[in-house]
């Protein structure tokens, strides 16, 4: 009922690798050990199970991390990627180059410098068209958590 019998033995021979996450690669590593669980669930899940970074055991889709100092190496992104994540002032540098449909940018607001937030909301307001997120994604950030999300034409 999805279709997805009709691209079934391109994906089982090129499966889908439609996130890419940028930042620093020591960091990201220990993010994705990280443990997952709902509500009263004791055991969890790793995070990098359930973001399968690229590795010599990736026997399906997987998803791409980069290294935010040697980013520009990497672009332009591969056109199946879909997501990316940009981790950090030095990820987010390179918002402008990045062409994927979503873009996510995460700030550690304790660093004293805004260079990388002033980007965004500039490009938010010269080109963007602001999205309410609780009412249009129906997504309300937890405590602690600030969000800004808008659209810009490609």
């Amino acid at each position: 009922m999805t279709g997805i019998d009709r691209d079934w033995v391109r994906r089982l021979v090129a499966p889908a690798a439609d996130l890419a996450i940028v930042g620093t690669k020591s960091w990201l590593s220990e993010d994705l050990q990280a443990v997952l669980a709902r509500g009263d669930d004791a055991d969890g899940d790793l995070l990098s199970t359930l973001l399968l970074p690229r590795t010599e055991k990736s026997a399906t889709w997987f998803s791409r991390i980069y290294s935010s100092s040697g980013f520009a190496d990497q672009l332009p992104l591969p056109d199946d990627v879909s997501l990316t994540i940009l981790d950090g002032q030095g990820a987010i540098r390179y918002l402008n180059d990045v062409l994927s449909p979503i873009v996510v940018c995460v700030f550690d607001r304790s660093v004293a410098d805004e260079s990388a937030a002033e980007q965004v909301v500039q490009l938010r307001n010269s080109r963007g068209e602001p999205i309410a997120l609780s009412t249009q994604l129906g997504w309300s950030p937890s405590a602690g958590v600030e969000a800004l999300g808008f659209t810009v034409a490609l």
